[in-house]
Formats: C-alpha cells, structure tokens, sequence
C-alpha cells in the first residue's frame, strides 16, 4: 500500500492509499477520488518524497504529530465500528433504499465494487470510501 498527498481544486489537502503509482493516476484520471472535506471531484496528486527501505530495523523515532495521528485514526475506527451496522456486500442496494426513504435511516457499512461505488455517486448517495484494511475484515466503504 502506497500513500500518497492529495488536493483538491479548494486547497484542502487529505492522503490516498493505493496499490501503486498507477492506481492512484488511473483513479485521479478517471475522477473517482474525491475531496473527504467538500467533496470535490477535481483531486491532484501532490509530490512526495520516496521512503527508501534501508534495511536497518531500528524505528524511526516518532513525533508528537505522528502518535497524535495514529490516536486519531484508532479513535475513528473504534467510532465507526460503534455507530454502523455491518451489511457487507448489501451495502449498495440497502445505501439505495435509506437513500430513496425506502427504509429506516441509519448508518451503515459493507463493501462496494468501484462500478457500484461510481453508481452510488452518480445517484447522489452520500458515501465514505476508506482504504481497505481501514476497518477489520476489510471492510471498505
């Protein structure tokens, strides 16, 4: 997994994961990112600096910064764990029906191919994509 600095066309500045440098052009290219603060389509990958593995096993020391982060990406697994029920591979048709009224609001999560994620955008369905293995099991969306 690969994590890279993006922006979007509003200055708001947020990171990607990727499975490479071509997953990343080939999702900003074909506009599927999409800013996390405003919802922007209009992302760019910003330039980064290359981690180069050196071999050595010592960690590297951490900051503050660091420690705050990784305690802010934990508090919000453990948010969403709590606050979502788990519908799986559901998770696009049941997205539908709450989002037409169809059924009780609520929220939820599960996993979406990238065609049913673009779908769901297309039609206005409120979503947060995350990085996989964000969530335990691999839960994406």
């Amino acid at each position: 997994m690969i994590i890279y600095p993006l922006r979007c066309d509003a200055g708001h500045e947020f990171e990607g994961w990727f499975a490479s440098a071509e997953a990343c052009e080939r999702q900003v290219a074909a506009g599927q990112l999409e800013c996390p603060s405003c919802g922007s389509p209009d992302v760019s990958r910003l330039p980064s600096a290359p981690h180069v593995h050196t071999g050595e096993s010592a960690p590297r020391p951490q900051g503050g910064a660091a420690a705050a982060r990784r305690e802010a990406i934990e508090k919000l697994r453990e948010v969403i764990l709590a606050s979502t029920e788990d519908v799986g591979r559901q998770f696009a048709e049941i997205a539908r029906r709450i989002h037409y009224q169809e059924e009780a609001s609520r929220s939820i999560r599960g996993q979406v191919t990238s065609e049913e994620a673009e779908e769901l955008r297309e039609e206005g369905v409120e979503t947060l994509t995350l990085p996989p293995n964000f969530l335990p099991g691999g839960e994406v969306h």
